[in-house]
């Protein structure tokens, strides 16, 4: 427990909503949350490394799922430098979701990053075509 953040969301409420659906004229998401399969978590990884210096902007900490999935990013939301937290490891949460996904969780500010390191990236190379044929539902 000494290594879980501990923070206090001054909100009365979280709500859990598609990105689309968010009004971000009007408020500015916290953090967003993928759950994904290796292929698609291996582009979230190099995406999120794609536009800075080292290999530390993604971790995986040993904590309950809500924990990774929620509470390690909106801490990592109030960092300088904020990272991606992938989650939904712990056995206990495992039986809940699909055997193939993780979740992927990052802050909005860092999403915004990423999403502005898109064009000419790696998702528009030969090799990132190959693996996104065999997505399911692509």
């Amino acid at each position: 427990m000494e290594s879980v953040p501990s923070i206090d969301i001054s909100e009365q409420y979280i709500v859990f909503t598609p990105l689309a659906e968010v009004d971000t004229a009007r408020e500015e998401p916290k953090v967003v949350v993928f759950y994904a399969n290796p292929d698609q978590l291996t582009a979230l990884i190099v995406l999120a490394n794609y536009g800075r210096p080292g290999h530390d902007s993604v971790i995986a900490p040993f904590a309950a799922g809500c924990q990774t999935t929620c509470l390690f990013p909106w801490s990592e939301a109030t960092e300088e430098r904020p990272r991606a937290v992938i989650g939904m490891t712990d056995i206990s949460v495992r039986p809940r979701i699909d055997a193939d996904l993780l979740s992927f969780s990052v802050p909005y500010v860092m999403f915004k990053e990423m999403e502005d390191n898109v064009p000419g990236s790696f998702l528009d190379k030969h090799e990132w075509k190959q693996i996104a044929e065999r997505i399911p539902g692509k």
